[in-house]
């Protein structure tokens, strides 16, 4: 399909149809997809392999930024492994 087919007939009709800016390109979708999944946690490896990245470094260079904070996931995941060694009760996830 050509692209000035697709933006005329489908896509400039599809967004006026919904509302959204008529500035919108098809792009900025994948572009709210892939920073939406990140930022909601989905893993970036699954990510870049639905985005088609040759190489989760491309993925990592344009959205590295969104992964969510790790630190926090990784101490609790650790504490909860190693909590029969150390005979502690479970941690709250609000408390700190």
């Amino acid at each position: 399909m050509r692209r000035d087919y697709f933006n005329a007939r489908i896509w400039k009709p599809a967004i006026k149809a919904a509302g959204i800016l008529p500035d919108t390109t098809f792009h900025d979708l994948r572009h709210t997809f892939a920073s939406t999944a990140l930022a909601e946690g989905v893993p970036i490896s699954e990510v870049s392999r639905w985005l088609g990245h040759e190489s989760i470094t491309t993925t990592v260079d344009l959205y590295g930024h969104l992964v969510p904070e790790a630190s926090e996931r990784a101490r609790t995941a650790l504490d909860n492994a190693f909590r029969s060694a150390l005979d502690v009760p479970p941690m709250c996830p609000d408390h700190e």
